[in-house]
């Protein structure tokens, strides 16, 4: 596929703020913030965009041919927390960052496909260990209970241990609280990904990229965030050679 542009490069500041920039014969375009992701303490995310997506608005010139070069460049944070315990043997995490784009309202058109995923990530932990270790044993109360309802004044992690059911037969046992195992994960990275999509000429077409949170979420015990922040969303209008045949992909 051979491309003409049909005007010179042009410099994006190093902080924008969340509006698009005055066009040029209508060949570029572009919106972004400059609002940053960034790991606290703990590997706590904090910051960040509070939008879901840019939208920059393009005009098409004259003639067959015209493509869109859609680039959304982002910086994604993930942050996944897994945690196991004497009664949790096995926890994990998942989640992402996932881009689509659509040009005036339609992922239709849009190669090599309308959604990408930035980022993405699993974590699992997972032992029998404590369930070996004497230490890690139930301890146990000097309060008397029928059901685990006796022993809501010890804490919310008491239970009773009363297998035969009978009045006043059990001991509020709690897990041993020194016991467990927490494994946190925290990362910002920088993606940007070339979507391509052939327009109608002599009109104008607004273009919209968007993320949203994918993954399972949590299983077992812990928790699992996400942030995005800078960001910028590039158009430019290019030209297709008509003696360089259709714009095509191709998958193995």
């Amino acid at each position: 596929m051979k491309l003409k542009m049909l005007a010179s490069a042009f410099a994006i500041a190093a902080s924008i703020a969340p509006m698009a920039f005055a066009q040029s014969s209508g060949n570029f375009s572009a919106a972004g913030t400059s609002a940053s992701c960034v790991i606290g303490d703990g590997g706590v995310l904090g910051g960040g965009t509070s939008l879901g997506s840019f939208t920059a608005n393009i005009s098409t010139g004259s003639g067959n041919g015209t493509t869109l070069d859609i680039r959304p460049g982002l910086v994604t944070g993930l942050f996944t927390d897994t945690k196991i315990n004497t009664t949790i043997s096995t926890s994990s995490a998942d989640v992402g960052i996932q881009v689509c784009v659509t040009v005036d309202g339609s992922g239709a058109g849009v190669l090599p496909t309308p959604c990408v995923t930035y980022d993405q990530r699993f974590q699992q932990i997972s032992s029998q260990l404590f369930s070996q270790l004497v230490a890690c044993q139930l301890v146990t109360s000097t309060t008397a209970c029928t059901t685990t309802s006796d022993c809501a004044a010890l804490g919310a992690n008491y239970i009773c241990n009363n297998p035969t059911g009978l009045s006043g037969a059990g001991l509020c046992v709690v897990p041993n609280p020194l016991c467990n195992f927490d494994l946190i994960l925290s990362t910002l990275s920088a993606h940007s990904f070339d979507f391509v999509v052939s327009v109608d000429n002599k009109k104008p077409h607004v273009v919209d990229a968007s993320w949203s949170i994918i993954g399972a979420g949590v299983k077992g015990s812990g928790s699992v965030a996400s942030c995005v922040g800078p960001g910028v969303l590039t158009v430019t209008q290019t030209k297709v050679f008509n003696n360089s045949g259709a714009l095509t992909f191709t998958s193995n």
